[in-house]
């Protein structure tokens, strides 16, 4: 795509990054393997297809180490240029050209596995690793174990993270810890009558493998989904959706027995999904799988109208169109004062939206935006002028570098805040939600109700429909 700001982006943290430290050989052509010479024609692709001159890198002898590095940074090299936010729109991230590249540099990555003595060895066809976590002792006790099926008739909450872990117990607790200790605290819900499943992707998968299948979810949007997707409904959900499911070699069902209509909107009532950055893009797949799955057995309307009880809690990351079959809320966090450092990945993602919906100078606390489904809310949230955290029992000052997204702005308590606004409508939602409250009960905060936390400007900034 003519005019990709990408693309000079791209070009010259490969001069910074790659051609540096190498050699030039002007009197030679250098030979490079395969692997690299098909992810270099993918990238000098991209060069052309947006207007910029290909990268001569053949006269250089350059250390494959660091474009190796420089292929799994990719998406790095566009969270940091601030510079060009500003001039994106919606269709620079869902570029096929750009979707190519990302799929060339997981190709490349896996293509240099046992090849560069690097330890990390990637495969871009893994399934999701899922953990059912036991907070009954409370989150920092917490114990966990692989899971593969989910009780329809037990409320379930869904962490679809963004990021690659390890498959054990120990790098789970540390992580769950460290970004959901202050939401998941209250055992009567979390530790009594809601089941929570932590769900992610094991480290072999690469960052860029992920970003392809973000990038084809916001191109695509409903109706598309990745092979792990499929399997992870049928593992998890299947239950939810019709009693003993069958399928035939093409993958279809052929066979199921059906619940009641009621039946089936009080199974749906009890997913409730909370997923953070590109998470939200992996729940909104399996989602689509979901409904696809319950439209082939109930047709589209039923489908439609159990899908609408599902609930997504999100944060950092905009929803991928405007009209969703399921609810949600959809929260964000940016600076008063935006001009130089916008929230990088709600603004890669979706730009545009991310103008519609961001706070004025004259609200408060935050902007509601009403989405046209009215099932859905964007929450976008000022970040405070200063920040202090209670963390490891020691207080500390909060730095957010990347001016938003930091799970922290709404999952933590700020002691610098006279009333914790972001926390207290976040842990709400979240609590609500996932003991099945939908629509706009779950904005309720203390003892307000719904329509008045919706309508008072007051207290929470302007409200808007989209």
């Amino acid at each position: 795509m003519i005019g990709n700001p990408f693309a000079e982006i791209f070009k010259n943290a490969f001069k910074t990054d790659v051609l540096q430290s190498a050699v030039y050989t002007p009197t030679q052509i250098n030979r490079f393997e395969p692997r690299v010479k098909i992810f270099m024609d993918s990238l000098n692709r991209f060069m052309r297809t947006s207007g910029q001159t290909p990268i001569m890198y053949q006269r250089y002898l350059f250390d494959e180490h660091k474009l190796f590095e420089y292929a799994l940074f990719l998406r790095g090299y566009m969270r940091d240029a601030q510079t060009v936010l500003s001039e994106l729109k919606q269709k620079h991230a869902v570029d096929s050209d750009l979707i190519n590249l990302f799929e060339a540099s997981s190709q490349y990555v896996v293509a240099c596995n046992n090849h560069l003595k690097d330890k990390r060895i990637f495969n871009n066809n893994v399934n999701y690793c899922s953990w059912k976590i036991d907070l009954s002792a409370g989150l920092q006790q917490a114990t966990y174990s692989p899971v593969s099926k989910s009780e329809k008739n037990r409320h379930n909450l869904y962490l679809f993270m963004p990021f690659r872990l390890k498959d054990n117990e120990q790098m789970l607790n540390t992580w769950i810890y460290k970004n959901m200790r202050n939401s998941l605290d209250n055992l009567h819900i979390f530790g009594e009558q809601v089941d929570t499943c932590a769900v992610f992707y094991p480290i072999q998968k690469s960052r860029c493998s992920n970003v392809t299948s973000l990038l084809k979810t916001l191109k695509y949007g409903d109706g598309f989904y990745e092979p792990e997707d499929l399997q992870f409904v049928k593992n998890h959900w299947a239950d939810f959706i019709a009693k003993n499911i069958k399928f035939n070699n093409d993958g279809k069902i052929c066979a199921a027995e059906k619940y009641s209509s009621a039946e089936l909107n009080n199974n749906f009532r009890n997913i409730t999904i909370f997923s953070y950055c590109a998470g939200t893009a992996n729940a909104h797949r399996c989602l689509n799988v979901l409904y696809l799955m319950t439209s082939q057995i109930y047709g589209e309307k039923t489908a439609q109208d159990a899908m609408r009880n599902v609930f997504v809690t999100s944060y950092g990351f905009l929803p991928p169109r405007e009209k969703l079959y399921y609810s949600g809320v959809h929260f964000y966090s940016h600076k008063d004062d935006d001009t130089n450092c916008r929230e990088p990945f709600v603004n890669l993602n979706n730009h545009e939206l991310y103008e519609k919906t961001k706070c004025r100078k004259q609200d408060s606390a935050a902007r509601i935006s009403v989405m046209p489904d009215m099932r859905n809310y964007i929450i976008a949230l000022k970040i405070p002028e200063k920040t202090v955290i209670y963390n490891n029992k020691r207080i500390e000052k909060f730095d957010d570098a990347e001016y938003g997204h930091n799970l922290n702005n709404v999952n933590t308590v700020n002691l610098a805040s006279p009333d914790n606004y972001a926390h207290k409508i976040f842990k709400s939602v979240l609590e609500k939600s996932s003991m099945g409250k939908r629509g706009k009960n779950v904005l309720q905060a203390d003892n307000r109700t719904a329509d008045f936390s919706l309508l008072n400007s007051a207290v929470i900034g302007r409200r808007q429909y989209l």
